[in-house]
Parts: C-alpha cells; structure tokens; sequence
C-alpha cells in the first residue's frame, strides 16, 4: 500500500497523460487539425513535439523557444506541419497538417515538456478517407 503512495506521490504533477486516444477523420488532399491543448497553469510556453507512431524519424513537429525546430523532423511533413501560432499563447498547441495523405493515417503523440519538468501527453488517432 505504501508503496502505490509513494508513486502517486512521486508523480503527481510531473506527467499527465491524456491515455485514451482522440479520434479525427480527414480526407485526402484536405486540411486537419489535431487538438492538443495544455492543461497546466504556467506562464512558460512548453517544448511541444508531435509525433506519429511507426514513423522513423517519429518526429512531425517541434517548437522549441518560440519557434520550430526542423533537424529532428520527418522529410515526409517538410512544409505541411505547423501550429496555430495565435494560440499558442493560450495553451493551443494543436497540429494543423495540409495536403493530407492516405500514408499520415495512424496514432499522433502531442507531448508538451516545461522548463519546471512537468511533461503532458495527448495521442490522436488519425482516420483519412478517400
């Protein structure tokens, strides 16, 4: 029993995870939006990175230091990934991907890391029709 304390006591405020996936459609050729918003109160805009599962290199998406950071980030979302930099002040961290392909189907991680140490998670699950 103490021990399941500790850890809840441990953790508690250090990461927060958003476990069962959010699920949008899109259509190819199309436009989409996939919702990440920040739950912690903090003045400190986070490191924020979008990646998708199976991808090599994972990474479709990094802001860091108010802007994004391109070495890490898969050559397949070159010029079609981006944030809605208006909202970022307000906690919106959401991935907006243009000319949607059948290929970007799958499971999105939205990751938002502070300088404190707290870390969030959010997975969406892309569907893409035809």
């Amino acid at each position: 029993m103490y021990q399941h304390l500790f850890l809840a006591l441990f953790f508690k405020g250090v990461l927060s995870t958003h476990v069962q996936a959010k699920h949008v459609v899109a259509h190819a050729g199309g436009n989409v939006i996939l919702p990440c918003s920040s739950i912690s109160a903090s003045d400190d805009i986070p490191t924020v990175e979008w990646s998708k599962e199976g991808l090599k290199p994972d990474v479709v998406y990094l802001y860091r230091d108010g802007c994004e950071t391109f070495e890490m980030k898969n050559p397949d979302f070159e010029y079609r990934t981006n944030l809605v930099m208006r909202e970022v002040q307000n906690g919106n961290v959401s991935l907006r991907i243009s000319s949607v392909k059948p290929l970007d189907a799958g499971t999105y991680q939205c990751l938002r890391l502070w300088k404190n140490g707290t870390r969030e998670m959010t997975k969406v699950e892309l569907v893409v029709g035809l």
